[in-house]
């Protein structure tokens, strides 16, 4: 497809998502993929669901967005048609492989994705059969050309191993973390708690990690937190909550308790990370829906040292709240850009 098709043809596929996200627009067989994603996946409520869908269509799929992002890379040559990338679909949130899929198309490329049992619905609404995507529920017997995934560590491990001679983008666990000074007011607030818990916090992107400043005073984060919870998280919170609460408090480990939530100490959790930030290496440790770690710095010194120590972890620094999930499709996972590497292929 050239270049302008291709403009045209997702600009129009962000118009009609705005349509019917506005309710201007009747499109059954995504109102029959969000039903059905609903009742595979308790996390993909349809409130959820529209969020992302929302955040692809003002994100990702406008003319002037899309214009700026490929006009950064050579238009796909002919040789490009022959070539299959094969797209492992992680299904922590919904329509997550959705950029990835459109990379793969934009290089001239075809996608042979593997869908995440948790996530299976609303990807081939989205890319029907003539866009050339292809959609399967199992890597047996795939000889690609490329290979984009995400997941955690053990995944990314097994897929090392099996495609180690095929060209490749492998995600591993990550987390992001917003600095937070103690200034923030009210606004900045609920910003922040929508990049905490927008899906459950289980995006790569969600704000899990909350640095902040000695002696911070946590009411107000709470405050703004809880009431996202309590509005958008419904049963399944206070599920996780009374499970969270009794957990770490037959352990004995002293946290915060926002009533849904749960705030920990991660200074706490790790030998010498109290003497020593650097030592505060979070990956690995068990963190449920419903909580939130929190780490004290005492400088702008410490606080450096931190995001030093956790570098090759971090997916996002978050400084400016409320924009987290809505990733432009220049704002590459693990800083690694998928397109440049297919484009040179």
């Amino acid at each position: 497809m050239k270049r302008n098709d291709f403009i045209i043809r997702y600009d129009s596929l962000g118009n009609r998502l705005r349509r019917w996200l506005n309710g201007n627009l009747l499109w059954p067989e995504l109102d029959a993929a969000v039903n059905m994603a609903a009742g595979d996946n308790a996390f993909f409520t349809p409130w959820m669901q529209h969020r992302a869908l929302e955040a692809l269509a003002e994100g990702m799929l406008r003319e002037d967005v899309l214009m700026k992002w490929l006009g950064q890379y050579p238009e796909p040559g002919p040789a490009a048609s022959g070539k299959v990338c094969g797209v492992v679909a992680a299904g922590n949130i919904p329509a997550v492989a959705f950029h990835d899929i459109l990379t793969v198309l934009a290089a001239g490329w075809r996608p042979l994705v593997k869908l995440s049992s948790k996530d299976s619905r609303l990807l081939p609404v989205l890319f029907p059969p003539e866009t050339g995507a292809e959609f399967c529920s199992s890597t047996d017997g795939w000889k690609v050309d490329a290979l984009l995934t995400m997941g955690g560590d053990t995944a990314a491990d097994y897929f090392h191993g099996r495609f180690s001679g095929t060209p490749r983008i492998i995600r591993a666990g990550r987390f992001s973390a917003a600095v937070l000074t103690g200034k923030e007011d009210n606004a900045s607030l609920k910003a922040l708690a929508e990049d905490m818990l927008l899906y459950y916090g289980l995006g790569c992107r969600s704000a899990t990690c909350l640095l902040v400043p000695h002696n911070y005073d946590f009411s107000g984060t709470m405050a703004a937190a809880e009431a996202f919870a309590k509005e958008h998280w419904g049963r399944l919170g206070q599920d996780n909550h009374r499970k969270n609460r009794a957990v770490l408090t037959l352990s004995g480990e002293k946290f915060l308790d926002s009533g849904t939530l749960i705030f920990r100490d991660l200074r706490k959790l790790i030998p010498g990370a109290q003497e020593d930030i650097s030592l505060c290496l979070p990956w690995g440790k068990n963190l449920r829906v419903g909580e939130i770690w929190y780490v004290e710095y005492r400088s702008e010194n410490e606080l450096e040292k931190f995001i030093g120590a956790n570098v090759n972890r971090i997916q996002k620094i978050i400084r400016n709240f409320g924009s987290a999930q809505s990733p432009s499709p220049d704002d590459w996972p693990d800083e690694a850009d998928a397109l440049c590497m297919l484009t040179r292929l």
